[in-house]
């Protein structure tokens, strides 16, 4: 959850978001961070360090890791993958479409 910036001074490094859950969670939810057990998310340089800063460990994000692996593995199919987007895009409007009927 990236938090949302009120002054300009505000940022969205770790130390930001940091900032944003030791305020939200107690005001919206009756937690401290103290109380989290993992974060989830994606291996970039913020979330780690928001998570060392936690103590806690951080945990891929399986959507993230799914997304990749999808990705690396139609990679094979790419020619394919851009004459069927270059069809559809043509095919967008109702009477392209109601020619193949």
């Amino acid at each position: 959850m990236a938090p949302l910036l009120n002054t300009l001074d505000e940022d969205l490094s770790a130390r930001g978001h940091y900032e944003f859950l030791a305020d939200m969670l107690p005001r919206d939810y009756g937690k401290q961070v103290t109380d989290c057990l993992f974060l989830v998310g994606d291996n970039c340089a913020v979330n780690r360090l928001l998570a060392t800063r936690m103590g806690v460990p951080l945990v891929g994000c399986a959507s993230h890791r799914l997304n990749r692996a999808v990705q690396a593995d139609m990679k094979q199919h790419e020619e394919d993958l851009a004459t069927v987007q270059s069809l559809m895009v043509r095919l967008r409007t109702l009477k392209q479409s109601a020619k193949l009927r």
